[in-house]
């Protein structure tokens, strides 16, 4: 599909449709976490969160194959409206179960609704495009995080967490309407039903080394994501001594480092390639989760939490681009749906991993552990990437 097939009114729909559904997503995760540990003061609870939200790769990977027949528009709509219904359960039980089956659904559905948005976007924009238009939604989900983690903090400190649960669901709602309003592509449409039948995503991604190599780096970087995910209220807490409601603040800086690699890579598009955001990210997180194991005082922390926004652009942005510049566009989503399924895997793993690890390791120790293992595989990928170009 060409450029002037994808219209400035879908984009500006497109645009408004990932803020509002990343502000609710963020508002719900930093506000569940809050709640958590302030009824449970367990890192084990709270990982357990975490997984909560990873094992629906396990069922996504099958529907791969839906994304590649169906229109995205509309996959992408009803996946709104019912995360939009999934939360009403919320306001009837806040037992701990409830929360982790209500995240298990939401996330099942928001891994299904980001597989589709990749689907969607390798077909409604040229490959010289795509890295562009990945860093204006990358930009606005930037936006999304510095906005809503405060906004959360706020209405954990003063409001029940019913408040949280009856934004998060009109959000979802408004986030759908969007999705509904973006025009139609007949074009699209008729490719979309001749995919071939008996191609799968696995199929593309061991045929093709370089998206094979680029899922390993992406699984180890988020097998250290998932190691460190549960540790940060723990460390503004336990360690520094501050009210569990910074973890929100904390978010919001991350958002602001989001925010300003954003505005660095729409600054500098012509000249960067996915392997150098790759590069990039992998050594601004050895940076980020050391600046956090050090941290004396909540400001250093918050260093380290910037420089972990500047991560969460520049990697997945990274990784996600270089597999749709790679990948068959004809069967583009088993193959997103395929390597989703190990990264988050990994994820999980790390989640697991880390309440245990915590019996004998000091949390700082941890963070030294999680940035040096950040640090060898930047060195390992730039390696992979010199061969590779040696070879064409």
């Amino acid at each position: 599909m060409t450029d002037k097939h994808f219209d400035q009114k879908n984009l500006i729909f497109l645009a408004m449709a990932k803020y509002l559904s990343g502000f609710a997503s963020y508002i719900y995760d930093v506000g569940i976490v809050i709640y958590l540990f302030s009824n449970t003061q367990s890192v084990g609870i709270v990982g357990g969160f975490f997984v909560s939200q990873l094992l629906p790769a396990i069922i996504i990977l099958f529907t791969g194959k839906v994304i590649d027949s169906h229109s995205k528009k509309k996959l992408m709509a009803m996946a709104n409206l019912l995360k939009g219904l999934i939360f009403v359960l919320l306001l009837f039980s806040q037992n701990i179960w409830v929360i982790y089956l209500v995240t298990f659904l939401m996330n099942l559905i928001l891994e299904f609704e980001g597989n589709t948005l990749s689907a969607f976007m390798v077909n409604a924009f040229s490959k010289e495009r795509l890295l562009k238009v990945s860093s204006v939604i990358n930009l606005l989900d930037s936006a999304s995080l510095l906005t809503a983690p405060a906004i959360a903090a706020f209405i954990a400190m003063s409001f029940p967490i019913q408040a949280n649960i009856i934004l998060d669901v009109l959000l979802f709602l408004l986030t759908a309407v969007c999705f509904l309003c973006m025009g139609t592509n007949s074009a699209s449409e008729e490719d979309e039903n001749k995919r071939p039948e008996n191609e799968n995503g696995w199929k593309d991604i061991i045929k093709n080394k370089n998206v094979l190599k680029t899922i390993i780096y992406w699984n180890i970087f988020m097998l250290c994501i998932g190691l460190a995910a549960p540790l940060e209220i723990s460390m503004i807490e336990d360690t520094l001594g501050m009210p569990s409601a910074y973890y929100g603040f904390g978010n919001t800086v991350e958002g602001i480092g989001m925010v300003l690699a954003s505005v660095f890579i729409l600054g500098i598009i012509r000249k960067l390639k996915p392997a150098y955001i790759i590069s990039i990210g992998l050594f601004s997180a050895a940076a980020s989760y050391l600046f956090i194991g050090i941290s004396q005082n909540i400001w250093m922390y918050f260093v380290g939490a910037c420089l972990v926004g500047i991560t969460a652009t520049f990697c997945p942005l990274g990784f996600k681009t270089e597999i749709q510049l790679k990948c068959n566009p004809a069967t583009v989503g088993r193959t997103f749906t395929a390597g989703r399924f190990t990264i988050l895997l990994s994820r999980a793993a790390g989640s697991l991993m880390v309440g245990k690890i915590l019996t004998f390791a000091d949390i700082r120790a941890v963070y030294y552990g999680i940035s040096s293992i950040l640090f060898v595989t930047a060195l390992w990928y730039i390696k992979f990437r010199k061969s590779v170009l040696k070879t064409q």
